[in-house]
């Protein structure tokens, strides 16, 4: 395979080690592993131009000798017969054991603290990907079954005034006659669901909840005293309190993932200047 003879010698450079000569010569080393002509044979197709053949061997020695790096620390700092890896595949074996070596990497070292600033911080950065799907509002609402016109009617006054002492007799009303008050307005909640859980009338299904503030709504079967904390339309940005938690988990996430990265850099790096990791000239 002519494309892979002339790929392999343009990945050696000067100061290789030397490299006996048939089918089964050298490559790389890695620790006491060997990477040989066979293996990187099986890799390549046969058909590659000179300069593929040249980009994928690099490509593979150089992920075979990060992962054999990266597999002997892990090996050494595996806890004994914490894994039964005899059992398992070769590759799914090196992947077990680097996997469980980076998680006690991350358990031990990664830094799990996210400050209110960090979350705001993200969310001012990156608000485009906090769109939202649908219409979403904070609301607190009840529905009241009373046939007296009369008592409806003080209960609206009392419920759209405000009033402070109006508010508390309403609410000793609706308690004596067991009417729940849903209260969603410390969080966001869609409009849709909102709207199924009212149960309008179909006359009623027109109700404006876009509009801060309170409304009486009535019908022939109930009336529905509403109040509209906040409101926010789909396609406009996410409330911060509704994606708080999706953003610390992006950010310990990325901390996840730069600390791994670090850690194969850092191996890696080492076992080249230990000369535990070479290549040889083919």
């Amino acid at each position: 395979m002519p494309g892979l003879m002339v790929g392999c010698a343009l990945l050696m450079g000067p100061g290789c080690g030397a490299v006996e000569e048939g089918p089964d010569r050298p490559i790389a080393r890695a620790f006491d592993q060997v990477l040989s002509w066979d293996d990187l044979r099986q890799v390549i197709p046969p058909d590659a131009s000179p300069a593929d053949s040249a980009a994928m061997a690099e490509q593979y020695i150089e992920m075979w000798l990060r992962q054999q790096a990266i597999l002997h620390m892990a090996e050494q700092n595996q806890v004994a017969g914490t894994l039964d890896m005899e059992s398992q595949l070769e590759d799914y074996r090196r992947s077990l054991v680097i996997f469980g070596y980076e998680q006690a990497l991350v358990d031990q070292k990664l830094d799990t603290s996210v400050t209110a600033a960090d979350v705001e911080a993200y969310f001012t950065d990156h608000q485009a990907n906090f769109e939202l799907k649908e219409d979403v509002l904070r609301i607190r609402w009840f529905k009241v079954n009373e046939p007296d016109k009369r008592t409806l009617r003080r209960m609206s006054d009392r419920f759209l005034n405000g009033d402070v002492d109006d508010l508390h007799e309403l609410e000793l009303w609706l308690a004596r006659n067991g009417v729940t008050i849903i209260d969603h307005s410390n969080s966001w909640y869609p409009a849709s669901t909102v709207r199924a859980d009212m149960e309008l009338p179909t006359a009623q299904q027109g109700t404006d909840l876009t509009r801060p503030g309170k409304q009486v709504v009535t019908s022939d079967n109930g009336a529905w005293f509403i109040d509209v904390i906040e409101y926010r339309a789909q396609n406009s940005i996410s409330p911060l309190d509704m994606v708080r938690s999706d953003i610390r988990a992006i950010l310990l996430n990325q901390r996840k993932l730069q600390l791994i990265e670090d850690m194969r850099a850092s191996v890696y790096a080492q076992a080249i200047e230990n000369k535990d990791v070479e290549r040889f000239v083919p």
